[in-house]
């Protein structure tokens, strides 16, 4: 089920009670803005002139800023050289809220720093500093020591793998089996294409490239999706696969069964941490012992949000909870042709379709009943309203009350309804024809040969619903009353 504000609330409240153990690669990522004005004489490439920089923690230090933001209690475990970046990074986790960590010094290791060059909003180019390279045995001990300590007092585990050289095979095999054997969940983030190191996990959660490359699937359909994921639960890898894919959105995975959640945007701006925002909402929710499905939703919307930040970003309290409110009505309101559209890719991912439509002048409780209830019939629900025109050609002169784009707001606006569009004819039956929703979802005032397109409906195997109305509830009732109370005045 989608979540609600209330949910989010409802969520937001349970993972502040929480706390998770966050173990990774931690980098810095410098950011140099500027402005592209001329190409180099020297090559053929852009000059940037600097106008300013910032430094923000990033990797494994990016679910830390996410948890922070979100006030989940968090204990961190990484390894950084002893440099300069190290002393930025440290002084950064320092300012973070709820943290307590433990940063292991290796002498003989460079702190990663991760240098983007942005022009005009865009990213222009990257450089990298970076050490890769096994732990000595010094510091998997002394790691391996904070990991049971930390383990202790937390709820569940994220695993932040830059392939850094900190979650190497063995090792890393050996903190997730202490793990389990203190039945503690292991989520992790991947890397590379070895996902056998993280033997034993509860969730893992690659995006399609990464699925790709360890499963020599490519997840462009649903049996592709289904089928990589069954490779990984079924070689033990993991026990559940959370794939993040971008545009398309989330795919929760367990053995031979799936779930999509559509992506919560239409505008992307920019990428870069977008998994570490998902890896950090759902493990949060998870650990509050929220449902697969719901910390997925969770994660899915702070997702959506992240992903219209410039950089390394993460996703507030605030924003979340305004994530309902605050929600692009325009996206939800289209013509037919921009509908046919959604729905086939809705057909694609076995969603069933509802269909109902009506005036909607002067939205009253019975309304939302019958939108409410049409709802849970189906996994979309399509309202179309009539026209100003097509109401008049059946109500009269008198009627509308509201315009058609005030009406369509007003719908557009309940949090049930997944898509609006209007018809200027005085029945809906060429939407319909064009839509071929799964239901056809009436009030029951209307006799089952009464509905407009029921047979047609039929004819290709789908179903006409009735619903019970709300009673002592109707528009014409409504200004029967203001016009009887206007009387008495």
């Amino acid at each position: 089920m989608i979540l609600n504000k209330h949910k989010i609330e409802n969520i937001l409240e349970s993972i502040s009670q929480i706390k998770v153990l966050v173990i990774g690669d931690i980098m810095l990522d410098d950011y140099v803005f500027g402005k592209v004005e001329r190409t180099s004489p020297e090559a053929p490439i852009p000059i940037l002139k600097n106008i300013s920089q910032k430094s923000i923690i990033g990797g494994a230090g990016n679910v830390l800023n996410n948890l922070s933001a979100l006030n989940v209690k968090t204990s961190f475990i990484s390894v950084v050289g002893k440099d300069q970046p190290a002393r930025e990074i440290i002084k950064q986790v320092n300012k973070l809220k709820n943290i307590e960590y433990a940063l292991l010094n290796d002498t003989e290791r460079k702190t990663t720093v991760k240098t983007r060059y942005i022009a005009d909003g865009q990213q222009i180019f990257r450089s990298d500093e970076e050490s890769v390279s096994k732990l000595s045995p010094k510091i998997k001990t002394k790691f391996f020591n904070y990991f049971k300590l930390f383990l202790k007092q937390s709820d569940i585990v994220i695993f932040s793998d830059y392939d850094k050289g900190i979650l190497m095979d063995d090792f890393c095999q050996k903190l997730i089996r202490f793990a389990n054997k203190c039945k503690k969940n292991v989520i992790v983030d991947p890397k590379g294409n070895n996902f056998s190191k993280y033997r034993g996990s509860y969730f893992i959660t690659p995006n399609t490239k990464e699925i790709f490359k360890a499963t020599k699937v490519l997840p462009n359909k649903e049996k592709n999706i289904q089928e990589a994921g069954n490779i990984i639960i079924n070689k033990k890898w993991s026990k559940n696969v959370l794939l993040t894919r971008g545009s398309e959105g989330l795919s929760i995975i367990g053995k031979n069964k799936i779930s999509h959640l559509e992506a919560e945007t239409h505008e992307v701006f920019d990428v870069t941490g977008a998994g570490d925002t998902v890896i950090s909402l759902f493990s949060a929710a998870l650990a509050a012992n929220y449902s697969n499905v719901d910390a997925a939703n969770f994660a899915n919307i702070g997702a959506g949000i992240v992903i219209k930040k410039l950089g390394t970003s993460v996703v507030t309290i605030p924003e979340l909870k305004n994530a309902f409110s605050n929600n692009n009505l325009n996206f939800k309101i289209n013509d037919k042709i921009e509908i046919k559209k959604k729905i086939r890719i809705w057909k694609e991912k076995n969603f069933k379709i509802g269909f109902t439509n009506g005036c909607f002048d002067l939205i009253h409780s019975g309304h939302i009943d019958l939108l409410s209830k049409a709802a849970q019939k189906c996994d979309k629900l399509i309202v179309a309203l009539n026209t100003d025109s097509s109401i008049k050609k059946i109500k009269g002169e008198t009627r509308p009350i509201l315009d058609l784009k005030s009406r369509i707001k007003l719908i557009a606006a309940l949090e049930v309804v997944d898509m609006v569009t209007s018809f200027n004819e005085t029945t809906p039956l060429n939407l319909i024809k064009a839509f071929k929703p799964d239901f056809l979802i009436k009030g029951a005032d209307y006799k089952i040969n009464e509905v407009i397109g029921g047979n047609y409906v039929k004819s290709y195997g789908g179903k006409v619903i009735r619903i019970k109305l709300t009673k002592n509830q109707s528009t014409s009732n409504l200004i029967e009353k203001i016009k009887n109370n206007k009387q008495k005045y």
